[in-house]
């Protein structure tokens, strides 16, 4: 079960890794401005979070909203680490860091569903 979560957060770490070199890119070259490259990053780490969320409760027979915020939380305990390192936590981030969670409470929820049927 513990497993489960490693390899979870692991294929996150690594798609959040070759996402932040594509990204890298396209800010060097100045094909988007700043502010779309935050809103990018905001989708996909809201897509990334349903589908950890999906991912870990497809592999569990119940509970799935109780499996998405389990492991949004270890995620969002890394970020919350990383943010009070580089910067101070403020309560835009705060918001930022619900609606990660609610994002993989309901891909547990359709990843419990999803498996049922």
């Amino acid at each position: 079960m513990k497993i489960n979560y490693l390899k979870t957060i692991l294929l996150y770490l690594i798609t959040l890794t070759i996402y932040l070199l594509f990204i890298n890119i396209i800010y060097y070259f100045e094909i988007f401005t700043f502010k779309t490259i935050r809103i990018l990053n905001y989708i996909f780490n809201l897509i990334m979070f349903f589908i950890c969320g999906y991912k870990i409760a497809s592999l569990e027979p119940k509970k799935g909203y109780l499996k998405g915020f389990i492991i949004s939380t270890i995620l969002i305990i890394i970020f919350t680490l990383i943010s009070l390192i580089i910067s101070k936590i403020t309560f835009t981030s705060l918001v930022y860091y619900l609606s990660l969670i609610t994002s993989s409470i309901i891909g547990g929820i359709l990843g419990v569903t999803k498996k049922e049927r």
